[in-house]
Protein backbone atom coordinates (compact mmCIF):
# COMPACT_ATOMS: atom_id res chain seq x y z
CA UNK A 1 0.00 0.00 0.00
CA UNK A 2 1.27 3.59 -0.91
CA UNK A 3 2.75 5.00 2.69
CA UNK A 4 2.25 8.81 0.86
CA UNK A 5 1.37 10.37 4.59
CA UNK A 6 -0.93 13.61 4.09
CA UNK A 7 -0.81 16.49 6.76
CA UNK A 8 -3.66 15.06 8.04
CA UNK A 9 -2.54 11.79 8.61
CA UNK A 10 0.87 13.77 10.30
CA UNK A 11 -2.14 15.32 12.56
CA UNK A 12 -3.78 11.94 13.25
CA UNK A 13 0.12 10.26 13.87
CA UNK A 14 0.56 12.65 16.57
CA UNK A 15 -2.66 12.01 18.72
CA UNK A 16 -2.01 8.01 17.82
CA UNK A 17 1.72 8.24 19.63
CA UNK A 18 -0.41 9.85 22.68
CA UNK A 19 -3.04 7.47 22.58
CA UNK A 20 0.01 4.63 22.50
CA UNK A 21 0.00 5.69 25.85
CA UNK A 22 -2.97 4.32 27.30
CA UNK A 23 -5.49 2.39 25.82
CA UNK A 24 -6.21 2.63 22.23
CA UNK A 25 -9.46 5.39 21.60
CA UNK A 26 -11.19 3.25 18.46
CA UNK A 27 -14.02 5.60 18.60
CA UNK A 28 -12.09 8.67 18.04
CA UNK A 29 -10.44 6.76 15.21
CA UNK A 30 -14.14 5.50 13.86
CA UNK A 31 -15.28 9.21 13.82
CA UNK A 32 -12.33 10.28 12.23
CA UNK A 33 -12.96 7.13 9.42
CA UNK A 34 -16.61 8.44 8.99
CA UNK A 35 -15.69 11.93 8.54
CA UNK A 36 -12.98 10.86 6.15
CA UNK A 37 -15.57 8.65 4.13
CA UNK A 38 -17.78 11.83 3.96
CA UNK A 39 -14.68 13.85 1.79
CA UNK A 40 -14.45 10.65 -0.33
CA UNK A 41 -17.93 10.83 -1.24
CA UNK A 42 -19.32 14.60 -1.26
CA UNK A 43 -15.84 16.31 -2.91
CA UNK A 44 -16.04 17.69 -6.14
CA UNK A 45 -12.52 17.45 -7.20
CA UNK A 46 -11.89 13.21 -7.78
CA UNK A 47 -8.36 14.60 -7.18
CA UNK A 48 -9.33 15.38 -3.79
CA UNK A 49 -11.75 12.53 -3.55
CA UNK A 50 -8.76 10.06 -4.36
CA UNK A 51 -6.09 12.05 -1.73
CA UNK A 52 -9.09 10.92 1.05
CA UNK A 53 -9.59 7.60 -0.10
CA UNK A 54 -5.58 7.18 0.69
CA UNK A 55 -5.82 8.81 4.05
CA UNK A 56 -9.02 6.87 5.08
CA UNK A 57 -6.90 3.58 4.04
CA UNK A 58 -3.75 4.19 5.74
CA UNK A 59 -6.15 5.00 9.26
CA UNK A 60 -8.48 2.17 8.37
CA UNK A 61 -4.55 -0.21 8.18
CA UNK A 62 -3.34 1.39 11.14
CA UNK A 63 -6.67 0.86 13.62
CA UNK A 64 -7.25 -2.60 12.14
CA UNK A 65 -3.46 -3.20 13.30
CA UNK A 66 -3.93 -2.13 16.73
CA UNK A 67 -4.51 -4.53 19.26
CA UNK A 68 -7.84 -6.09 20.43
CA UNK A 69 -9.01 -3.92 16.96
CA UNK A 70 -10.74 -6.92 15.89
CA UNK A 71 -13.60 -7.15 18.90
CA UNK A 72 -14.45 -3.16 17.90
CA UNK A 73 -18.26 -3.31 17.06
CA UNK A 74 -17.87 -0.65 14.16
CA UNK A 75 -21.57 0.41 15.33
CA UNK A 76 -21.73 3.80 14.72
CA UNK A 77 -20.86 3.23 10.63
CA UNK A 78 -23.07 3.94 7.49
CA UNK A 79 -20.92 5.33 5.13
CA UNK A 80 -19.01 2.07 4.19
CA UNK A 81 -19.63 -1.31 4.98
CA UNK A 82 -18.49 -3.93 8.11
CA UNK A 83 -19.51 -7.55 7.86
CA UNK A 84 -18.37 -9.93 10.67
CA UNK A 85 -18.38 -13.40 10.06
CA UNK A 86 -20.24 -15.80 12.27
CA UNK A 87 -17.44 -17.98 13.51
CA UNK A 88 -15.72 -14.32 14.37
CA UNK A 89 -13.34 -15.85 12.07
CA UNK A 90 -12.81 -12.42 9.85
CA UNK A 91 -13.60 -9.18 9.13
CA UNK A 92 -14.56 -7.55 5.84
CA UNK A 93 -14.67 -3.80 5.10
CA UNK A 94 -15.79 -2.56 1.82
CA UNK A 95 -16.46 0.77 -0.08
CA UNK A 96 -16.54 2.54 -3.29
CA UNK A 97 -15.53 5.62 -5.03
CA UNK A 98 -16.96 7.22 -7.72
CA UNK A 99 -15.49 9.09 -10.70
CA UNK A 100 -15.94 12.06 -12.64
CA UNK A 101 -16.74 9.69 -15.87
CA UNK A 102 -19.08 8.38 -13.43
CA UNK A 103 -17.39 4.53 -13.41
CA UNK A 104 -16.88 3.18 -9.88
CA UNK A 105 -14.02 2.16 -7.64
CA UNK A 106 -14.40 -0.65 -5.04
CA UNK A 107 -11.98 -1.00 -2.18
CA UNK A 108 -11.59 -2.88 1.20
CA UNK A 109 -9.98 -4.83 3.59
CA UNK A 110 -9.90 -8.37 4.85
CA UNK A 111 -9.29 -8.74 8.74
CA UNK A 112 -8.96 -12.77 9.43
CA UNK A 113 -7.38 -14.67 12.56
CA UNK A 114 -4.53 -16.93 10.69
CA UNK A 115 -4.47 -20.30 12.80
CA UNK A 116 -1.14 -21.19 12.08
CA UNK A 117 0.51 -17.66 13.03
CA UNK A 118 -1.33 -17.14 15.73
CA UNK A 119 -2.30 -13.79 15.06
CA UNK A 120 -4.80 -11.67 12.96
CA UNK A 121 -3.51 -10.79 9.27
CA UNK A 122 -4.75 -7.92 7.22
CA UNK A 123 -5.23 -8.06 3.28
CA UNK A 124 -6.11 -5.10 0.87
CA UNK A 125 -8.62 -5.57 -1.76
CA UNK A 126 -8.17 -3.23 -4.60
CA UNK A 127 -10.97 -3.82 -7.37
CA UNK A 128 -9.01 -5.58 -10.53
CA UNK A 129 -12.81 -6.82 -12.27
CA UNK A 130 -11.36 -4.86 -15.32
CA UNK A 131 -8.22 -6.87 -15.99
CA UNK A 132 -10.56 -10.26 -15.03
CA UNK A 133 -10.75 -11.65 -18.78
CA UNK A 134 -13.65 -14.08 -17.28
CA UNK A 135 -15.05 -12.51 -14.39
CA UNK A 136 -17.95 -14.77 -14.05
CA UNK A 137 -15.48 -18.02 -13.38
CA UNK A 138 -12.35 -16.17 -12.38
CA UNK A 139 -11.17 -17.66 -8.67
CA UNK A 140 -7.98 -16.18 -7.52
CA UNK A 141 -6.88 -14.55 -4.16
CA UNK A 142 -7.07 -11.10 -2.53
CA UNK A 143 -4.73 -9.67 -5.33
CA UNK A 144 -7.23 -10.65 -7.72
CA UNK A 145 -10.32 -9.21 -6.27
CA UNK A 146 -13.90 -8.20 -8.42
CA UNK A 147 -14.63 -5.28 -6.40
CA UNK A 148 -17.71 -4.67 -4.86
CA UNK A 149 -19.65 -3.23 -1.32
CA UNK A 150 -20.95 -6.24 0.58
CA UNK A 151 -24.27 -6.47 2.30
CA UNK A 152 -24.60 -9.67 3.44
CA UNK A 153 -22.76 -12.59 4.71
CA UNK A 154 -24.10 -16.09 4.37
CA UNK A 155 -21.76 -19.15 5.96
CA UNK A 156 -22.25 -22.56 3.81
CA UNK A 157 -19.82 -25.78 5.16
CA UNK A 158 -19.14 -28.78 2.98
CA UNK A 159 -17.13 -31.37 3.94
CA UNK A 160 -14.07 -29.75 3.22
CA UNK A 161 -14.42 -26.40 4.24
CA UNK A 162 -16.12 -23.76 4.95
CA UNK A 163 -17.65 -21.27 2.19
CA UNK A 164 -19.01 -17.50 2.82
CA UNK A 165 -21.24 -16.37 0.35
CA UNK A 166 -21.05 -12.32 -0.07
CA UNK A 167 -24.02 -10.39 -1.57
CA UNK A 168 -22.55 -7.44 -2.62
CA UNK A 169 -23.37 -4.22 -4.92
CA UNK A 170 -21.11 -2.42 -7.72
CA UNK A 171 -22.39 0.52 -8.91
CA UNK A 172 -20.15 -0.10 -12.11
CA UNK A 173 -20.84 2.88 -14.98
CA UNK A 174 -22.90 5.44 -16.05
CA UNK A 175 -25.50 3.01 -18.17
CA UNK A 176 -25.42 0.15 -15.78
CA UNK A 177 -25.59 -1.06 -11.95
CA UNK A 178 -24.43 -4.61 -10.49
CA UNK A 179 -25.03 -7.03 -7.82
CA UNK A 180 -22.93 -9.81 -7.25
CA UNK A 181 -23.15 -13.42 -5.29
CA UNK A 182 -19.69 -13.69 -4.16
CA UNK A 183 -18.04 -16.66 -2.63
CA UNK A 184 -14.87 -16.22 0.26
CA UNK A 185 -13.08 -19.09 1.32
CA UNK A 186 -9.21 -19.77 2.68
CA UNK A 187 -6.98 -22.23 2.28
CA UNK A 188 -5.35 -24.45 4.90
CA UNK A 189 -2.76 -21.65 5.22
CA UNK A 190 -4.83 -18.99 5.95
CA UNK A 191 -4.85 -17.60 2.01
CA UNK A 192 -8.21 -16.06 0.79
CA UNK A 193 -9.38 -16.84 -2.15
CA UNK A 194 -12.22 -15.38 -4.20
CA UNK A 195 -14.43 -17.18 -6.12
CA UNK A 196 -15.77 -21.13 -6.26
CA UNK A 197 -17.45 -23.27 -8.35
CA UNK A 198 -20.28 -24.24 -6.10
CA UNK A 199 -23.00 -23.04 -8.32
CA UNK A 200 -25.11 -26.16 -9.29
CA UNK A 201 -28.21 -26.38 -11.92
CA UNK A 202 -27.26 -22.49 -12.61
CA UNK A 203 -27.57 -22.15 -16.74
CA UNK A 204 -23.79 -20.97 -17.12
CA UNK A 205 -20.43 -22.56 -15.05
CA UNK A 206 -19.00 -19.55 -12.90
CA UNK A 207 -17.39 -18.92 -9.81
CA UNK A 208 -19.58 -15.99 -8.96
CA UNK A 209 -23.03 -14.94 -9.81
CA UNK A 210 -22.66 -11.44 -11.28
CA UNK A 211 -26.43 -9.24 -12.14
CA UNK A 212 -25.84 -6.52 -14.00
CA UNK A 213 -29.23 -3.97 -14.96
CA UNK A 214 -30.10 -0.65 -15.92
CA UNK A 215 -28.56 2.30 -14.09
CA UNK A 216 -32.65 3.62 -13.30
CA UNK A 217 -33.64 0.44 -12.00
CA UNK A 218 -34.28 -1.43 -9.03
CA UNK A 219 -32.93 -4.92 -8.40
CA UNK A 220 -33.59 -7.02 -5.30
CA UNK A 221 -31.01 -9.76 -4.37
CA UNK A 222 -31.08 -10.96 -0.26
CA UNK A 223 -30.95 -13.77 1.52
CA UNK A 224 -34.49 -14.48 3.36
CA UNK A 225 -36.88 -17.63 3.70
CA UNK A 226 -39.31 -18.16 1.06
CA UNK A 227 -40.61 -20.67 -1.02
CA UNK A 228 -41.03 -23.11 -4.09
CA UNK A 229 -43.04 -25.55 -5.48
CA UNK A 230 -41.41 -29.56 -5.33
CA UNK A 231 -43.42 -31.67 -7.42
CA UNK A 232 -44.08 -35.10 -5.23
CA UNK A 233 -44.70 -37.56 -8.21
CA UNK A 234 -48.24 -37.68 -7.69
CA UNK A 235 -51.16 -37.19 -9.81
CA UNK A 236 -54.87 -35.69 -8.47
CA UNK A 237 -57.27 -38.96 -9.09
CA UNK A 238 -59.50 -36.64 -10.09
CA UNK A 239 -57.72 -34.21 -12.42
CA UNK A 240 -54.68 -36.39 -13.17
CA UNK A 241 -52.93 -33.27 -12.44
CA UNK A 242 -49.53 -34.00 -11.04
CA UNK A 243 -49.50 -32.71 -7.43
CA UNK A 244 -46.72 -30.42 -6.22
CA UNK A 245 -45.64 -29.53 -2.29
CA UNK A 246 -44.46 -25.88 -1.30
CA UNK A 247 -41.52 -26.33 0.65
CA UNK A 248 -40.45 -22.95 2.62
CA UNK A 249 -36.85 -22.52 3.88
CA UNK A 250 -34.42 -19.99 3.46
CA UNK A 251 -32.08 -18.91 0.31
CA UNK A 252 -30.55 -16.66 -1.53
CA UNK A 253 -33.56 -14.63 -3.81
CA UNK A 254 -33.75 -12.75 -7.12
CA UNK A 255 -35.64 -11.15 -9.61
CA UNK A 256 -35.38 -12.43 -13.09
CA UNK A 257 -33.76 -10.10 -15.23
CA UNK A 258 -35.49 -9.29 -18.66
CA UNK A 259 -34.84 -6.68 -21.89
CA UNK A 260 -36.72 -3.70 -21.66
CA UNK A 261 -38.03 -4.73 -25.68
CA UNK A 262 -37.75 -6.83 -28.26
CA UNK A 263 -34.10 -7.21 -29.28
CA UNK A 264 -32.77 -6.05 -26.42
CA UNK A 265 -32.02 -9.45 -25.14
CA UNK A 266 -27.90 -9.58 -23.38
CA UNK A 267 -27.59 -5.43 -23.22
CA UNK A 268 -26.93 -5.16 -20.13
CA UNK A 269 -28.05 -1.76 -20.08
CA UNK A 270 -31.35 -2.53 -21.28
CA UNK A 271 -31.85 -5.20 -18.78
CA UNK A 272 -34.87 -4.62 -16.06
CA UNK A 273 -36.17 -7.06 -12.90
CA UNK A 274 -39.18 -8.13 -13.35
CA UNK A 275 -40.96 -8.27 -9.73
CA UNK A 276 -43.28 -10.80 -10.90
CA UNK A 277 -40.64 -13.30 -11.65
CA UNK A 278 -38.21 -14.85 -8.81
CA UNK A 279 -35.46 -16.96 -8.91
CA UNK A 280 -33.07 -17.98 -6.57
CA UNK A 281 -30.63 -20.98 -5.10
CA UNK A 282 -30.89 -22.69 -2.16
CA UNK A 283 -27.96 -24.48 0.10
CA UNK A 284 -27.19 -27.97 -0.62
CA UNK A 285 -24.53 -29.97 0.71
CA UNK A 286 -22.09 -26.93 0.89
CA UNK A 287 -23.49 -26.13 -2.65
CA UNK A 288 -26.02 -23.35 -4.00
CA UNK A 289 -28.38 -25.10 -6.16
CA UNK A 290 -30.01 -23.06 -8.29
CA UNK A 291 -33.92 -23.13 -8.73
CA UNK A 292 -35.79 -20.98 -11.65
CA UNK A 293 -38.98 -20.40 -10.18
CA UNK A 294 -39.25 -19.17 -6.81
CA UNK A 295 -42.61 -17.67 -5.36
CA UNK A 296 -41.14 -14.79 -3.50
CA UNK A 297 -43.06 -14.06 -0.69
CA UNK A 298 -41.97 -14.28 3.05
CA UNK A 299 -44.39 -16.93 5.37
CA UNK A 300 -42.66 -15.47 8.11
CA UNK A 301 -44.15 -11.52 7.43
CA UNK A 302 -48.04 -11.43 8.15
CA UNK A 303 -49.96 -10.37 5.25
CA UNK A 304 -51.31 -6.95 6.50
CA UNK A 305 -54.52 -7.21 8.06
CA UNK A 306 -57.24 -6.66 5.54
CA UNK A 307 -59.21 -3.27 6.24
CA UNK A 308 -63.21 -2.71 4.73
CA UNK A 309 -63.43 0.84 3.15
CA UNK A 310 -66.69 2.38 2.83
CA UNK A 311 -66.97 4.00 -0.55
CA UNK A 312 -68.02 7.41 -1.07
CA UNK A 313 -70.14 8.40 -3.74
CA UNK A 314 -70.44 11.71 -4.50
CA UNK A 315 -73.89 12.87 -4.88
CA UNK A 316 -75.29 16.47 -5.88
Amino acid sequence: MIKKISFFLLFLGYFSTLFAQKDFDFRFWEDSLIRLRDKVIYDRSELERYKANEDFMNVLEMVLNEKDAFKFPWDSVKNFSVLTSPDKLFKIFTWNLFKNDFTCENFGFLHVYNEGRKKYVLYPLYDKRNMMDYPNTNVGNHNLWYGAVYFQLIPIKSKQRTYYTLLGFNANNLFTNQKIIEVLYFKSNGTPVFGANIFKKYPQKVSRVIFEYAKNSTFSLKYDKQSYDVNTGKRDPKTRKMINKTVFTDMIIFEQLVPMDDGLDGISAYMVPESSLNQGFIEDDGKWTFLPVVKGRNPDKKMPKYVRKIRKFHSQ
